[in-house]
């Protein structure tokens, strides 16, 4: 018997004579019933199978309501829809009182019973459609709650991952520095005594090229982590609704670096980035839009043949001025039978456990909330592009967000290394740094130390009691978040009891921003430098606060 079948009806029939007939009357009026005398049978099929309705022969009301009871009992029998059949109106209220769903009265005209079961049945579909819904929802939740649970602790291990990577890949820039120019030195100086070789025949001119080539290499090491780490910062950042101008071509990038184990065994990746105008969006959200159309076009190309398929992606601007964003692949293609559906919740194409058919969906609503579309094109077997159209930024928001003075300009510096060195000043300027990390502390002292006279401490409070007590700084290096006293109060202080020390703080911070901190930034007119920072970038910033002076 069909009992997976929407209209199925199982009937559990008892033992009385009666049982014929209702057999018999179900049958007239369904047209899929499924017949045991079982018990046990019933309770397997109906937890198993689970047709819309189990129907129950009530005509022994003590057996009856024990088997309805085992129903109610088991995990996942509270949603069994059962419906007691008897031909006694004296039944009714046990039949209630035992846990079943409804009751049908067997008797009088075919009419009577026709209707009501006709009734039934949609209250069991709709029961049925309430309770996936229910289900879909709390798998939702769950997921948004893992996603959240993620992003908290990926933000925690970047944050921890940017103190030392701050300090490695600042004492490498400064032996990078100091190799060189030793180095250079020596090149110079082949006619004296550094021109005496070794047992191998190298000079040590050429031992010391060797060791800055391997510095070389290591700071290229540290780069690739110190972006790596940025890009999982920036994904999992829980600052859900802040807008701002983003650059599309930018957040694809660190959504590459951060697909690439996905993508490096099944294609190349390719990038045809025309110049286009920024877009006003949440960047996490875009990143995580992004990204899972990545790892989807990756998923759909199989393991092996890297050399022989592309992921190409793309920025343009089309007739209307929007910005279009295009992910392309030589994958497996979509059905068109899931093609119109591919964006519903919960749909997938996937096999069991490799996913819950949320990622387009949500993708989905993302890009519909900023304002924009998502569409499709796909064939079997030759792939599939998404396209994402964004509305662009007007020209009034991009030009103020890169105007001196705004908010923009007080943000972390992504960009990782400058082409040269800020030139020296003129003058050696007093900086005060202030990290709980001692490592850290003395690796940018030794950075500045060249060009600055630098004081280093691991307390705010030590911090705040030297400014008390008369020193003046021409710049301030604040670690954001402390132990003892943080950034922020240390900050807060310095208005009582030296303002104009206020403006030569800069906020140094491994990103594990609370909310108090994201709140406190977003009111306070103080510059931040990201963790880890490479020499160029910290001198230069130094520069600049000694300049706004």
């Amino acid at each position: 018997m069909g009992c997976a079948e929407p209209a199925a009806i199982l009937l559990l029939r008892g033992r009385a004579a009666a049982s014929e007939r209702f057999e018999a009357l179900i049958r007239r009026h369904v047209p899929d019933v499924g017949v045991t005398s079982d018990p046990a049978r019933a309770l397997e099929r109906c937890l198993g199978e689970a047709p819309p309705v189990l129907a129950v022969d009530w005509s022994d009301p003590t057996s009856a309501a024990a088997f309805c009871g085992r129903v109610r009992a088991q995990p996942g029998g509270d949603a069994v829809f059962v419906l007691a059949i008897t031909e006694r109106d004296g039944d009714v209220d046990g039949i209630l009182a035992a846990g079943a769903s409804d009751f049908l009265l067997a008797g009088g005209d075919g009419a009577g019973p026709r209707a009501r079961l006709s009734v039934v049945r949609e209250r069991a579909a709709r029961d049925a459609a309430s309770r996936q819904a229910l289900a879909q929802t709390q798998a939702r939740l769950v997921g948004a709650g893992r996603m959240a649970s993620v992003g908290t602790l990926a933000a925690g291990v970047a944050h921890e991952i940017n103190n030392p990577l701050a300090f490695v890949i600042t004492n490498v820039d400064a032996a990078i520095r100091r190799i060189g120019s030793l180095d250079r030195r020596n090149s110079a100086a082949r006619g004296g005594p550094w021109a005496r070789s070794h047992g191998d025949g190298r000079a040590p001119s050429s031992e010391l090229s060797d060791v800055l080539s391997l510095l070389e290499d290591a700071r290229e090491g540290a780069e690739r982590v110190r972006l790596i780490v940025r890009d999982l910062h920036r994904f999992s950042r829980a600052e859900e609704d802040r807008r701002g101008l983003v650059d599309p071509r930018r957040v694809l990038d660190s959504c590459v670096h951060m697909a690439m184990n996905e993508i490096r065994h099944r294609a190349r990746v390719v990038r045809s980035f025309q110049e286009v105008p920024p877009v006003q969006a949440n960047e996490p959200r875009l990143a995580q839009v992004f990204l899972n159309l990545i790892v989807n076009a990756a998923q759909a190309i199989p393991e092996g043949l890297a050399e022989q398929n592309e992921i190409e992606l793309s920025t343009r601007c089309d007739a209307e001025g929007s910005v279009v964003v295009e992910v392309r692949d030589t994958g497996a293609g979509i059905a068109p039978e899931s093609l119109e559906r591919i964006f519903e919740p919960f749909y997938t194409s996937k096999g069991a456990g490799e996913g819950l058919g949320l990622g387009l969906a949500i993708c989905h609503s993302i890009v519909t909330a900023l304002g924009g579309r998502i569409e499709v094109d796909s064939r079997p077997g030759k792939g599939s592009t998404f396209r994402l159209v964004l509305p662009a930024a007007a020209a009034s928001e991009a030009h103020a967000s890169a105007a001196p003075g705004s908010c923009a300009s007080r943000w972390p510096r992504e960009d990782g290394s400058l082409d040269a060195l800020a030139p020296e000043a003129a003058q050696r300027q007093r900086v005060l740094i202030i990290d709980d990390e001692p490592l850290l502390t003395r690796a940018i002292a030794g950075t500045l130390e060249p060009r600055h006279e630098t004081t280093a401490t691991a307390s705010a409070r030590d911090a705040l009691s030297r400014i008390r007590a008369g020193e003046r700084y021409d710049a301030i290096l604040c670690d954001l978040m402390m132990p003892d006293m943080t950034g922020m109060d240390f900050y807060t202080s310095l208005a009582e009891h030296a303002p104009e020390q206020q403006r030569r703080v800069v906020f140094l911070t491994g990103g594990a921003f609370t909310e108090r901190s994201k709140a406190f930034l977003q009111q306070v007119n103080a510059r931040l430098l990201l963790k880890p920072f490479d020499a160029a970038t910290l001198l230069s910033l130094v520069d600049e606060v000694v300049a706004a002076r």
